[in-house]
């Protein structure tokens, strides 16, 4: 069973309603104001997701400060979330709410091999990540996960994706459909030579990608807590500099504790939407509008909170890591200290640049004008500059960080 299946059965399941019962059957499942509202949510969803996470990968891939032993692992993890937002949000979305398929159908297996790809990598990514966390601190004196065995656990765990997903290949496919008004429409999904072998596979899928890799990081983080509170315990922290150190790891650990436990909040809804749906599809079988329009908003609700986790990452970075917020205020004033070289360099005034680019003048003749970066009044005082009669010089301070 997959996350882009149940729309194409809504039809389906009330194919028993008629005419004569003052119920006729639509493909699509809800009225063209909610229609509006969900394309909203989940376009500002999807953008989110792209520009949140493709900014996580430009700030570890070239910060200075961002969780340097963990940085491949969270690039990782952002690109399964910008895998997610790519192959599952727009095609999901559109089946479901459309009732039907509506893309060139070889494209069918595709996609839906991509989000289960997606889903592998989050969670396996999330369970290196617990176990790297582990090794590093419960077991300090084994030998750790070096850069290069990192990149070979990344390369591992996409291979295994692949592998796993490749099922898709073989048992999904777009065929057509007549509805009940004579059209004839495409269904994209998976066909099972049985109800029991479609089951089984849910079953599968449920298991290696939420609750056995959710136990493994449930019992690696319990112990690494368990650890570190010994570790700041009166009797057993004797220097300062450890305690440091071990506050460092609580910071980094909570981080990635919340990252794990937004993963099985947002997931929980939906992987327990489609047991149920497998195992009790009478759930599906509604026979009025109010019934069908239950339904189907408790479906979004299911699937929208599973690809909201695509974008509540890079909002956990920003607010639980001091690192990653340094290394993004860094990166911006590196960009506007570009963009006032380049307008100093076009205007044959000097610029004076003061704590903040709001306060950016053109002095001439001893006389201040407008702001020359009026639209930068939004950003925060991010960088010091001090100028002479004809050039910028920026501070040290910030100069030897880029």
């Amino acid at each position: 069973m997959n996350i882009s299946e149940l729309g194409l059965y809504l039809w389906n399941g009330s194919s028993n309603g008629s005419a004569a019962d003052g119920y006729l059957p639509s493909l699509e499942v809800l009225e063209p104001e909610f229609q509006v509202a969900l394309i909203l949510i989940y376009s500002l969803t999807a953008t989110l997701s792209l520009t949140g996470n493709l900014t996580v990968i430009m700030i570890l891939g070239f910060g200075k400060r961002s969780s340097g032993d963990l940085r491949l692992f969270l690039i990782n993890l952002a690109v399964s979330d910008v895998t997610m937002a790519i192959f599952s949000i727009p095609f999901t979305y559109t089946m479901f709410l459309l009732g039907r398929w509506v893309f060139t159908p070889w494209f069918c297996p595709i996609v839906l091999g991509m989000q289960h790809v997606s889903v592998f990598v989050s969670v396996y990514t999330l369970t290196a990540i617990g176990i790297d966390r582990y090794k590093a601190i419960v077991t300090p004196f084994n030998r750790r996960i070096n850069k290069n065995q990192s990149k070979y656990v990344m390369a591992g765990i996409w291979v295994g994706a692949f592998a796993l997903s490749s099922v898709q290949l073989y048992v999904s496919s777009a065929r057509e459909f007549v509805f009940y008004n004579g059209e004839t429409y495409y269904e994209c999904t998976e066909w099972w030579d049985s109800e029991t072998s479609s089951q089984l596979y849910t079953v599968f899928i449920f298991t290696l990608t939420f609750f056995v890799p959710l136990m493994g990081l449930a019992y690696t983080y319990s112990a690494i807590a368990w650890s570190l509170w010994w570790r700041v315990s009166p009797g057993n922290a004797y220097h300062h500099r450890d305690k440091a150190q071990t506050k460092s790891k609580m910071k980094v650990i909570k981080m990635l504790v919340t990252i794990v436990i937004l993963f099985a909040l947002c997931w929980l809804p939906l992987q327990l939407f489609l047991l149920l749906y497998y195992f009790y599809p009478e759930i599906s079988a509604y026979r009025t509008e109010s019934e069908k329009r239950v339904y189907a908003l408790s479906y979004f609700l299911c699937h929208w909170l599973a690809n909201a986790n695509s974008f509540v990452n890079p909002l956990v970075y920003c607010f639980m890591s001091d690192n990653f917020r340094a290394d993004l205020k860094e990166l911006l004033c590196r960009r506007m200290r570009r963009r006032t070289q380049r307008l100093s360099a076009r205007s044959p005034t000097a610029t004076r640049v003061t704590m903040c680019p709001m306060l950016t003048t053109t002095v001439h003749n001893g006389e201040s004008s407008d702001n020359v970066l009026k639209k930068s009044l939004f950003l925060p005082c991010l960088c010091k500059a001090r100028s002479s009669s004809s050039t910028v010089k920026w501070s040290a301070s910030v100069e030897d960080r880029l």
